[in-house]
């Protein structure tokens, strides 16, 4: 090779993807279409490039590197294959024909021959050693203003074709890999910028290149692994898959992803903030996948868990009712309708659909009765065995015009009638409770005898001016503390939410979402582990506390402001998720529209047919390991080249094995995944903690 072609290959990159052809030339193509080609390869040349494994890379080309320079500037492409199987040639039939032959006139002496040519002469043995491969066509390397480049297709193809084919190993199968077109890179620079990055993050090494379940010559001793590396851009803002059956890697790759999320953005200086929703309790526990450590263990006080139990370490997933009203009457009225409940009525019915939302306190008249219905709900749930929290009192109603009422319907009665009148306005759950049990008596007796008398029937008023004091609303809510209707039958009442009682906690001072949504403004990492406590929880606090994030995102959004960057894992999405979720649901919106907002939306599952095919189809990063069921593969086929690799993805069990298909790649990349290493990010935190504070 003269000095100006070693330079032209040293500093070309589309030459460099042929590196040491002698070696790895693996064949010839000796048919061609825009979507597939037949190879004609040997056993020899197999041998040498240590085998062709099923779904391995292949290149074609038609230049000599060492003669780049001398190359046609037709010639001047890389054709980049996939192999998807055997090709027939046309002599197959007569070389079977021969193998048969032989094969019948073996003598017992030859059941293992130390001959090379088996028992042939050497030019049969030669001419048996050809067969043929069918490939897929991902696409053709080129260069384009000096920036190796890669197109999707091909755009012309030669019926006389001159293509030789290759195996490309090491680094020019790194290159093949880990490749981005310079537009997608201007892009991911630009969406990385936006998300607080000073420029295009550090990529992240996700795995090595794995072509099959046998791994024994591929990534044997004297082939080097090849690593597989993607952007953590990628993940912001937009949505990942990871399926695959139970034990299969599912959850490393997503606490790999977690932690390589977290290292980026504190090698930047940014706040990501991100949310696990934790249905076994992997993530927020050490198990030995972790090497006895959990990400709550590599990341400490960055990492925030939850817990809808009371234990050591978990802050309370549960919701305060007592002091969070409003979200407390809309969490039991969201357990009600997904129950099967024996109680009903109609003052049930107008208590599960009232609100307690908080009025402006602008308006006396509204905000009075909002305190007032409140007060009431409070001593419902005190009657429902809900645990109030030490010392907690209860705002009453004791307007001079209501206590003269009730005094003076009292003391007309004969004999006159006692009635206890709180001495303050603010009172022990109890006595609140048997206060407004009063006045649900005087307000029934006032209307009867109104009734009786001939007169608009009223009850309790609220001014002289004669407006009735008891609203419909309030009426069915005392009625429920009493467990009595308005014509004084007995009914459910108070006992209809007694089941409930498990998601109030009494030790918290908030809600429990804004808290949560607090800790991810601040870049903190939060697990809600929803392996313990009711099993409602998955689906109703889930919800609820995923349609707060979303909401206030798009609020931020709308409002012209930049949202916070922050990425939601579901577990056992299909749990969470249904496929005949409307289109409104917070699930699918979020997968639809959650990117417009800076929400990425990362969901693991061993059901891909069972979620949303809206959540599906929005989806731009896939990671699949096993799948045992012939109607998942199919699902999975309709997505980008994945069905080139449903015999792979049914057959192949083995734990990090994926198939992987980001943002950033034009194809899916077969990788064993690395195993989650909590030793080494803990050293990474601590150079990246140095570094920051000036000591490296």
């Amino acid at each position: 090779m003269d000095l100006l072609n070693q330079i032209l290959v040293d500093t070309n990159q589309l030459a460099a993807l042929l590196t040491d052809p002698a070696v790895n030339h693996i064949g010839y193509v000796y048919s061609m279409g825009f979507k597939e080609a037949m190879v004609l390869t040997n056993d020899a040349w197999k041998e040498r490039v240590a085998g062709i494994p099923h779904n391995s890379f292949l290149i074609a080309a038609s230049f000599d590197p060492a003669k780049f320079g001398n190359a046609l500037e037709f010639d001047k492409e890389v054709v980049l294959l996939r192999v998807l199987g055997p090709a027939n040639l046309p002599q197959d039939v007569d070389m079977l024909r021969t193998r048969i032959e032989h094969s019948q006139r073996r003598t017992a002496d030859e059941l293992f021959g130390e001959d090379v040519h088996d028992g042939l002469d050497p030019l049969t043995h030669a001419e048996l050693q050809y067969g043929g491969l069918k490939c897929r066509v991902l696409g053709t390397f080129y260069l384009d203003d000096g920036h190796l480049k890669l197109g999707s297709d091909i755009e012309n193809y030669m019926s006389s074709t001159r293509l030789r084919v290759f195996k490309p190993r090491g680094n020019a199968l790194a290159s093949i890999v880990n490749h981005i077109n310079q537009e997608v890179l201007a892009k991911s620079i630009e969406e990385a910028k936006k998300s607080g990055f000073s420029g295009l993050p550090t990529p992240i090494e996700i795995g090595t290149v794995r072509y099959t379940s046998t791994a024994r010559l591929h990534r044997g001793a004297s082939e080097p692994k090849v690593p597989v590396r993607i952007q953590p851009s990628d993940f912001l803002a937009r949505r990942t898959a990871v399926l695959g059956m139970t034990r299969t890697g599912k959850s490393n790759t997503v606490k790999t992803t977690v932690a390589a999320v977290t290292m980026a953005a504190k090698r930047d200086g940014i706040k990501v903030g991100q949310i696990i929703f934790d249905i076994n309790g992997e993530y927020a526990n050490a198990n030995h996948q972790d090497d006895g450590s959990s990400i709550a263990d590599v990341f400490g006080t960055e990492c925030i868990r939850y817990r809808a139990i009371e234990t050591p370490g978990f802050e309370d997933l549960r919701t305060n009712f007592y002091v969070e009203t409003e979200q407390g009457l809309n969490l039991i009225q969201a357990l009600f309708r997904a129950d099967t409940s024996p109680f009903s009525g109609q003052d049930l019915d107008n208590f599960m659909t009232s609100t307690l939302e908080e009025p402006n306190i602008s308006d006396h008249s509204e905000h009075t009765r909002w305190e007032v219905l409140q007060a009431v709900f409070q001593c419902i749930l005190y009657r429902a065995g809900y645990q109030a929290p030490s010392g907690f009192t209860v705002k009453v109603p004791l307007s001079k015009n209501l206590v003269k009422q009730i005094s003076d319907y009292a003391s007309s009665q004969t004999p006159p009638e006692q009635v206890v009148i709180p001495a303050s306005d603010k009172v022990a759950l109890s006595e609140a409770s048997a206060w407004f049990e009063t006045i649900r008596a005087y307000n029934l007796k006032l209307r009867d005898a109104q009734k009786a008398a001939g007169q608009p029937i009223l009850g309790l008023k609220s001014s002289t001016a004669g407006n009735p004091w008891v609203d419909p609303n309030l009426e069915s809510f005392l009625n429920i503390l009493a467990r009595e209707n308005s014509k004084s039958q007995a009914f459910g009442g108070y006992r209809a939410i007694v089941k409930y009682r498990p998601y109030h906690s009494s030790r918290r001072a908030a809600d429990v979402t804004s808290e949560v949504i607090q800790h991810l403004l601040a870049g903190k990492i939060v697990i809600l582990d929803l392996s313990a406590g009711p099993v409602e929880v998955r689906s109703v606090l889930s919800e609820r506390i995923a349609r707060q994030i979303f909401e206030r995102s798009f609020k931020e959004m709308n409002e012209g402001k930049v949202p916070q960057n922050m990425v939601i894992y579901v577990e056992e999405a299909h749990n969470l998720i249904g496929k005949k979720e409307e289109l409104t649901a917070t699930w699918p919106r979020i997968a639809k529209e959650g990117a417009k907002a800076k929400i990425a939306f990362v969901y693991a599952t061993q059901e891909p047919s069972s979620i949303h095919p809206n959540i599906l189809a929005n989806t731009e990063n896939w990671f699949v390991t096993h799948l045992n069921n012939d109607d998942e593969l199919r699902a999975l086929g309709k997505f980008y080249d994945f069905a080139d690799f449903q015999d792979s993805l049914k057959t192949a069990q083995d734990v990090g094995f994926a198939r992987i298909k980001t943002l950033s790649s034009p194809f899916v990349v077969p990788t064993q995944i690395n195993r989650f290493t909590p030793d080494q990010l803990k050293v990474e935190l601590q150079n990246i903690a140095a570094a920051k504070s000036g000591g490296i």
